[in-house]
């Protein structure tokens, strides 16, 4: 199945005269970023969705909570296998960037995935 391509933050893309679409792993991808971006209690539907990294930049870095909160919310996407688990690596250096890598198995491919991000 195809959804409309979209990067948390970013416009809508067009391509071929309509919007840019994707499948597969990086729909799980976008998904997944959307999820981890958005604040929890902010999509009316489903309030527990969310984990809104965005909004902890500038807190102190706590790994163990950040990486909790990451892997609850990216078990919950359909797109991850929810028997293979999810390893999330939360750390920052000594100037305040704070890295994350998040490791789990794609549920169509069974293939491994990463993802990763600073901020």
């Amino acid at each position: 199945m195809n959804s409309i391509g979209h990067f948390y933050g970013d416009d809508l893309l067009l391509e071929n005269g309509g919007l840019s679409v994707v499948s597969g792993s990086e729909e799980v991808r976008q998904r997944i970023l959307r999820r981890l971006l958005t604040n929890s209690g902010d999509y009316i539907w489903q309030l527990d969705y969310g984990v809104g990294l965005q909004g902890m930049i500038g807190d102190v870095v706590v790994p163990s909570a950040m990486q909790a909160a990451i892997r609850t919310q990216v078990q919950k996407d359909t797109g991850v296998d929810p028997y293979s688990p999810v390893e999330v690596d939360v750390s920052s250096d000594p100037n305040g960037v704070c890295q994350c890598k998040i490791s789990y198995v794609d549920a169509d491919t069974g293939q491994p995935q990463t993802l990763d991000f600073s901020s």
